[in-house]
């Protein structure tokens, strides 16, 4: 048995609209950093023998395993297959404020599946391939318990896709983007993936991401 816990990143400043950034390079706004502090508690006192901790290639998901990782003896390997959906090229929204960025990133569902916003940038069918390719993954790794960093979109296109058991349903763009909308992870929710011998998978939500009230060990929080 394959036990993987899989967890959103912390609030980004994205994620507050506070500056743009180049997607990868995204840090963790302040009260991310509280998200992330209270997150690691959660998992030190649920979670005992991890095998392995992953990270995205993501600054913001590496930021959110810190905390964790100080109280711990594991060291992070980067997956790739954790990306996020790079949806939109850097250089098309450098300029841009967060309202106009939502336009584009509304327009982005409204395209083909192999529509792309740059040279760099994912079609949805890259983004579908990506998540399959990290289920294919976790069925190859050996028995025990994981801890993963990810992302929203990510974390929601795996349930998506095992939902439909993989039929063409999984294609449809459209039907996605209304179904992501409506399971949308908060930052640092964390849901545990099982994977049994036979890699039949089952997936819930075991910690909603909330803020607990203030402890007194919790680190200042301050505006960004």
């Amino acid at each position: 048995m394959k036990k993987i816990y899989l967890i959103r990143h912390g609030q980004s400043k994205a994620n507050a609209g506070t500056t743009v950034y180049p997607n990868e390079t995204i840090p963790l706004s302040r009260l991310g950093s509280v998200q992330a502090w209270h997150l690691a508690q959660w998992l030190h006192t649920t979670i005992q023998d991890v095998d392995a901790v992953f990270v995205s290639p993501y600054l913001r998901t590496q930021q959110t395993a810190q905390p964790y990782l100080t109280t711990t003896d594991l060291i992070p390997s980067v997956l790739p297959c954790l990306q996020e959906l790079d949806m939109l090229a850097f250089e098309n929204i450098a300029s841009l404020s967060f309202a106009e960025i939502g336009t584009l990133a509304e327009k982005f569902w409204q395209q083909d599946n192999h529509y792309r916003d740059g040279e760099n940038t994912d079609s949805f069918d890259d983004f579908v391939k990506r998540v399959q390719a990290a289920r294919q993954h976790f069925e190859q790794m050996a028995d025990g318990t994981y801890v993963m960093f990810g992302h929203g979109i990510w974390i929601s296109m795996l349930i998506w896709q095992l939902m439909h058991q993989d039929d063409a349903k999984v294609q449809d763009k459209a039907s996605f983007a209304s179904y992501k909308r409506h399971l949308y992870p908060n930052n640092c929710t964390v849901y545990l993936l099982s994977i049994d011998d036979d890699n039949h998978a089952l997936i819930g939500k075991v910690y909603d991401g909330s803020t607990p009230p203030k402890t007194a060990n919790e680190p200042s929080l301050h505006a960004d």
